[in-house]
């Protein structure tokens, strides 16, 4: 018998020095300019700075400094090398000066611009591999719905996902009435009790942060625990989170689970341990929630359920998520989707921190008609990431349109092709605007038609 782990992955010995020479990237110019002018003084004392020689060495150690570490690097060497020049020469070099000064800046700008492309093409992809694993997770929950109504359609009509969203929905006071705590708590037992009711997980824990908005990682100490009602103990927050199976699903970020030889799961094992399984949630690459099952029916327990209880288990993470990011979000309450206003505060967050654009077009119509046939044919045309929802306010209509990391550009290509595509010259009959993240405030009056100062 087995315990199922997956592979940590290590650093190469190259990614352990780049990271080194990160990490004490002022040291590793000193040490290289030291060097440099150590090499030039034994050369040549009169000249220590190579500044009279075929080729401009100096220009060659400023490029490899500054393209490689950015501009405080750069002005650093600089600063060195001109005390250098002011000492070992008779007279202060001011056009050798004048030319270090301008190919530094030059390869500032370079490198600033180089870094800019890649952050935001790493941006870029990180926000797509977001939405990609959650439309996948979507998916499979989905499938996972349809087998379960195929298999007990009679005694069970309702699938899966809807019991998720009636777990999120049940109860609405809860949102109102409770704090945050209490309400995750309310939140995470119901799901215990579909486990209960859908895979026959007789006995299960699901420890989860106090703070998912927090950077500290799941601890004992930034954990609450919420148990099964077939559970008739408590146990310590330090226990759980000492044992084996808890300790590697929450190190490694893998679901973990008792297994046999050949790795299939199994509740026949000679291991001796508390658990059979521990699956965690996962977000923004950090584990916010972990299901520990204690008992299960061997039967039951199966890869195919271990892996549709990890699938729903960050699906109800998810959709917690939303529910949380929306009491934040308030900017926007115009709008009433909440998948729109969700992913808007997402892209602010990216907007915030990296300056990465993304564009929000609105289509505004007096007619509902018009609006009607506008709506079905932007919907039709959307790519994968657009978003779009409709405002009906002061007897208008606002079609309104979000471009995850897109500029305007983008926004008025789209216009474009939709004007193309809508046949009829009185569809084409309406205002519009553009706003960027800058422009929210301005939104909001746009939505509201407020001139007022």
């Amino acid at each position: 018998m087995k315990v199922k782990h997956s592979r940590v992955q290590e650093r190469t010995l190259l990614e352990s020095a780049l990271k080194i020479i990160h990490d004490y990237a002022y040291a590793e110019t000193l040490a290289i300019v030291a060097l440099y002018l150590l090499v030039g003084y034994l050369i040549n004392p009169e000249d220590a700075c190579m500044l009279h020689r075929e080729v401009p060495y100096v220009l060659v150690l400023l490029a490899v400094i500054t393209l490689f570490h950015g501009f405080e690097n750069g002005v650093l060497a600089m600063g060195i090398v001109t005390f250098a020049m002011w000492y070992f020469y008779p007279s202060f070099e001011h056009v050798q000066f004048l030319v270090v000064l301008m190919m530094t800046m030059i390869y500032s700008e370079f490198h600033y611009y180089w870094i800019k492309k890649i952050q935001t093409a790493e941006i870029n992809a990180d926000y797509r591999g977001v939405k990609l694993d959650e439309l996948a997770k979507a998916f499979y929950t989905l499938k996972i719905s349809h087998d379960q109504l195929e298999k007990n359609y009679v005694i069970k009509p309702m699938s899966i996902r809807n019991s998720i969203e009636q777990i999120l929905n049940k109860n609405r006071e809860i949102g109102t009435e409770h704090d945050t705590t209490q309400r995750d708590r309310e939140y995470y037992t119901n799901f215990l009790v579909l486990l209960e009711k859908s895979f026959n997980v007789d006995s299960a824990i699901i420890i989860y942060k106090k703070d998912d908005q927090s950077n500290e990682p799941l601890s004992e100490i930034t954990a609450n625990i919420v148990y099964g009602h077939n559970i008739q103990e408590e146990e310590k927050t330090e226990e759980i989170f000492k044992n084996y199976l808890v300790d590697k699903a929450v190190s490694r970020m893998t679901a973990i689970y008792i297994s046999d030889k050949f790795g299939e799961p199994t509740t026949t094992s000679d291991i001796s341990n508390d658990y059979i399984a521990a699956l965690p949630a996962i977000q923004s690459g950090k584990v916010v929630s972990v299901l520990i099952i204690k008992k299960m029916p061997f039967m039951a327990f199966n890869r195919e359920n271990l892996t549709s209880i990890s699938i729903l288990m960050e699906y109800l993470s998810i959709e917690m998520r939303h529910k949380d990011v929306l009491q934040l979000t308030g900017e926007i309450e115009i709008i009433k989707d909440e998948k729109f206003r969700f992913e808007y505060a997402r892209l602010k967050y990216l907007y915030e921190k990296y300056q990465v654009a993304s564009i929000v077009l609105v289509l505004r119509i007096d007619n509902e008609l018009q609006a009607t046939r506008a709506y079905e044919k932007v919907v039709k045309m959307l790519r994968s990431l657009d978003m779009v929802t409709i405002v009906e306010q002061n007897e208008l209509y606002y079609i309104t349109l979000m471009f995850p990391l897109h500029d305007k550009a983008a926004a008025l290509g789209y216009l474009n092709r939709l004007l193309g595509a809508l046949r009829e010259e009185k569809d084409k009959n309406f205002d519009y605007m553009t706003f960027d993240f800058s422009q929210i405030g301005l939104l909001n009056k746009y939505l509201r038609e407020d001139y007022g100062k």
